[in-house]
């Protein structure tokens, strides 16, 4: 196979996608090239059968991109009209604000804004924007209903919107502002994030008891989907955050050493987790059910590897880790059917979660050895940090000082 340009000056910008072989030189693709609204070289794979019908796409495409243009044009000339006159409204700063972001983070942050703050606030001048405005949002996105995998393009989730998420978009607004003082556009930011959110700093959240973590690890769920149970129970024992047990992959488990290397997360640094021989040995199991090798992941897409009609293709399925959010999709209505039944949407901190097995692991290390090594196994700069995550209640109510 093989891809050529074609020669001739009409057709710039188009290619041929054609057989290389002795008796066999047909064209059996064509594909077109073209710069985008951000001046970077594109090039797919069209539908075309012909070089003329190539070059209708093609021109069509750039139609649509300098037409395109014009309207930014537009844009930026109105956007610098309302500088000059100190008119921005918060939707224009955005629009100069989330360009200048290059983390990978940033789209998804920038839809966030668009879906839910742009629509209340996007309007406001952005001098005029009160502290009150943005507690009045907070309150309207803890009633918004979440929108879940495939729901998205059917029907709202009758639950309202995770706390944290509230709290990551009042946040990301903050972050905005700061950066609209910096350029020069306001002169204080309006985002005083414990102000609007009422946030207990010493509520660490759900732990699990004895005799729930035993309810747990034999609920029957468990038997029909068994890489479910290996992924709480890597949660369980390393204590490391969901992201990152998604991600270990064989060469990082040390059977000898009996340690799980762990990636970075956060601000945090890698590390090696200790770990059980419970754990040591599901993991020994399931590579061996799965002929795992060095560089395959733990958790790879079991559905698509079932999918893949090659050999090739179950190779390649094994070296990539599988998306969370379909582990949490089944976590979600696992514990709202066993732990969750009478604990409110909102009340996030008696809801367990898949983050539950980090804080009840991370207490019970802490019961039985003390401060530092919690913080030491939930790899924490900070033990003011490890504290948050600690229940210690009932041991606080059983102490006696002596006093």
């Amino acid at each position: 196979m093989g891809l050529r340009k074609i020669r001739a000056k009409k057709y710039n910008g188009i290619y041929e996608y054609y057989r290389d072989s002795d008796n066999d030189k047909r064209t059996i693709a064509f594909y077109i090239a073209y710069r985008d609204i951000d001046n970077k070289v594109k090039k797919y794979k069209c539908n075309a059968t012909s070089k003329e019908e190539a070059l209708k796409i093609l021109n069509d495409k750039r139609t649509e991109l300098a037409k395109d243009r014009i309207e930014i044009e537009k844009d930026d000339s109105l956007l610098a009209r309302k500088i000059m006159n100190n008119n921005l409204k918060l939707e224009d700063i955005a629009k100069i604000y989330f360009p200048t972001k290059t983390a990978k983070t940033t789209k998804m942050i920038e839809s966030t804004f668009n879906r839910h703050v742009k629509p209340k606030l996007g309007k406001m001048k952005i001098s005029k924007i009160k502290t009150d405005d943005l507690k009045k949002l907070s309150e309207e996105l803890k009633k918004t209903p979440a929108l879940r995998g495939a729901q998205k393009k059917a029907k709202p989730d009758a639950d309202s919107l995770n706390p944290r998420t509230v709290k990551k978009i009042i946040s990301n607004l903050r972050a905005l502002f700061n950066w609209a003082i910096k350029e020069g556009y306001i002169n204080k930011n309006p985002v005083v994030v414990t102000d609007i959110i009422k946030t207990d700093k010493n509520e660490a959240g759900r732990v699990l008891s004895d005799v729930e973590l035993e309810k747990l690890w034999n609920l029957d769920e468990f038997q029909v989907k068994p890489r479910l149970l290996l992924f709480l129970k890597a949660c369980y024992h390393t204590g490391a955050r969901p992201a990152a047990v998604m991600t270990i992959q064989v060469k990082h488990i040390n059977f000898e050493n009996k340690t799980i290397h762990i990636r970075a997360m956060k601000q945090g640094k890698p590390y090696d987790a200790r770990v059980s021989d419970e754990l040591l040995d599901m993991f020994k199991r399931w590579i061996t059910e799965h002929n795992l090798v060095h560089d395959n992941y733990i958790f790879f897409p079991m559905q698509l590897y079932k999918k893949a009609t090659t050999e090739d293709e179950k190779r390649a399925m094994k070296n990539r880790h599988t998306r969370y959010q379909g582990y949490a999709e089944h976590f979600r209505a696992i514990f709202d059917k066993h732990f969750n039944q009478n604990v409110g949407t909102y009340d996030s901190a008696y809801r367990v979660t898949v983050y539950t097995m980090r804080r009840t692991a991370a207490t019970n290390v802490y019961k039985k050895f003390g401060i530092v090594h919690a913080k030491r196994f939930l790899n924490h700069t900070e033990i003011d940090t490890t504290m948050k995550y600690l229940n210690i209640d009932d041991d606080m109510e059983m102490v006696d000082y002596g006093l």
